[in-house]
């Protein structure tokens, strides 16, 4: 049984312990002290940090600490666990590539919430949703040799899926980048293993299966041109750029050169000529000759990729924004589909420089250029995908909540086209196209002065205001009716 490893998100570096104060575990049940040393982890000879505490009974919060200051501290969420009676509880802590600086890939879980496999698969093997981080029987890991390797096996239907290792049953703590997943293929008769190392955050998956390809991008509208594979591809093969062919529907592209990827010996990166890879294109990448490691040559029923491109203007109009909080530093665009990722200062900056494809310099108008790259099926067809978006100033401030977005339909065939929003779809015309409630008030410098009549009306030239209209609207210093106060 031979593996493909599926991106290491992190190197280990070693650094000198001395250095640094060891990390802690901090929490609800040690009164949020992040120097308190009777809560300090221990390096084990698995290369993770461990810690082993009597904790008693309630509903707890937590997070993990590297060394003894606050800004240091992961995940972004408190974690909870609850107990209905004391007892022993052993926290996990990966402090990712870099000690002592935060990245985001350091985890910590527990030991009554273990590493669990999440995924699109789930529902075929029983359970009741798929991507369910909540199920706590399913597909969860287990590290019985206590060597802080993960395990879980099982035999899933046939088909191509997606997944991710989560820590402590919640999506906050799961192990991969935001908008990406592992894929990996079934034959729907070989056990399928994954493995997920936590000193260094690496995660496998093992079968016997004949290598498919999963998917086909491009990264830019130059290329290259990114073959996702089920599993891993010996190199020989994979670099020979005969076992590839790529057309669109007018060119047949000449592949130039085929590179496995470094890291994850899954995909392979094709260069071709001509270069270019025009937006709004179908392209259709064919894989023959591609073996495992075991010399098994790639499945003949699904060795193709097919993708389409767009080539979309993103504009945002912050005048209002503008006029009430300042000229921001940086504006961001953040989704659901890559290149955008929901990164909180990640993906694209959107400029007002005037520099293309921003058209004028302090218009208050913010522009980014992206080139999408959508896979799908080459059986089924291209399909319309919908793109959710939304802007972040500053990398603190997202337009409203965090479900709130825009939206745009990316379409096989579609040319390059340009999409304009205002901030938080705020705009001054709203303002004389949609009701309003307005309140008028009256103040005399004489505060026991009263109108002749006792009555004050306002008029004007705006319905419901109306300057000839015999019931006049009155104002009252009464506390009601609108009023503030008697």
């Amino acid at each position: 049984m031979k593996l493909f490893v599926a991106t290491a998100l992190v190197a280990l570096f070693v650094v000198p312990t001395a250095t640094l104060a060891a990390p802690s575990i901090v929490g609800s049940f040690q009164e949020w002290d992040p120097a308190d040393p009777n809560y300090e982890l221990v390096l084990a000879p698995n290369g993770v940090h461990e810690l082993t505490k009597t904790v008693d009974a309630a509903t707890h919060e937590y997070k993990g600490v590297d060394g003894d200051d606050w800004p240091l501290s992961f995940p972004s969420a408190n974690q909870t666990f609850t107990l209905d009676s004391s007892q022993d509880v052993t926290w996990y802590v990966n402090l990712g590539a870099t000690v002592g600086l935060k990245e985001g890939d350091e985890y910590v879980f527990h030991h009554m919430n273990p590493p669990i496999v999440c995924g699109d698969f789930m529902v075929a093997l029983g359970g009741p949703l798929d991507w369910d981080e909540t199920n706590e029987t399913l597909t969860v890991m287990e590290d019985p040799e206590d060597d802080g390797i993960w395990d879980w096996a099982s035999v899933i239907p046939a088909g191509s899926y997606s997944f991710k290792i989560v820590l402590n049953n919640n999506w906050s703590q799961d192990t991969y980048p935001p908008s990406q997943d592992y894929n990996f293929d079934s034959d729907g008769l070989t056990e399928v293993s994954f493995r997920y190392h936590m000193q260094n955050n690496l995660t496998e998956v093992f079968s016997e299966a004949a290598p498919t390809v999963v998917s086909a991008t491009t990264e830019s509208s130059v290329g290259p041109i990114k073959i996702v594979f089920s599993k891993t591809v010996e190199i020989t093969s994979a670099q020979t750029t005969g076992n590839y062919d790529v057309e669109d529907t007018g060119t047949t592209y000449t592949v130039t050169t085929a590179v496995r990827d470094l890291d994850d010996p899954r995909i392979v990166r094709l260069t071709t000529a001509p270069a270019a890879l025009p937006a709004g294109e179908t392209y259709t990448v064919t894989v023959t000759g591609v073996t495992d490691l075991d010399g098994q040559p790639v499945d003949l029923d699904a060795n193709t990729g097919c993708f389409y491109t767009n080539d979309v203007t993103f504009e945002v109009k912050m005048h209002l924004y503008i006029q009430e909080s300042g000229v921001p530093a940086t504006v961001h665009i953040q989704g659901d589909t890559p290149p955008l990722t929901w990164g909180q200062c990640e993906g694209s900056q959107a400029m007002d420089d005037g520099v293309p494809p921003d058209s004028a310099v302090n218009d208050s108008t913010y522009t980014t250029r992206e080139y999408f790259s959508i896979p799908f099926d080459c059986d089924v067809g291209a399909e319309d995908h919908t793109v959710k978006y939304k802007y972040i100033v500053d990398c603190t401030t997202w337009e409203g909540d965090f479900d709130f977005g825009h939206y745009t339909t990316l379409s096989p065939g579609q040319p390059p086209y340009t999409v304009n929003v205002w901030w938080e779809d705020r705009a001054p015309g709203d303002f004389t196209t949609c009701p309003v409630g307005v309140r008028f008030q009256v103040t005399h410098p004489d505060s026991t002065w009263a109108p002749p009549d006792d009555t004050l009306a306002v008029r004007g030239s705006e319905i419901p205001l109306d300057w000839e209209d015999p019931d006049e609207i009155l104002l009252n210093d009464d506390g009601l009716l609108g009023d503030l106060e008697a």
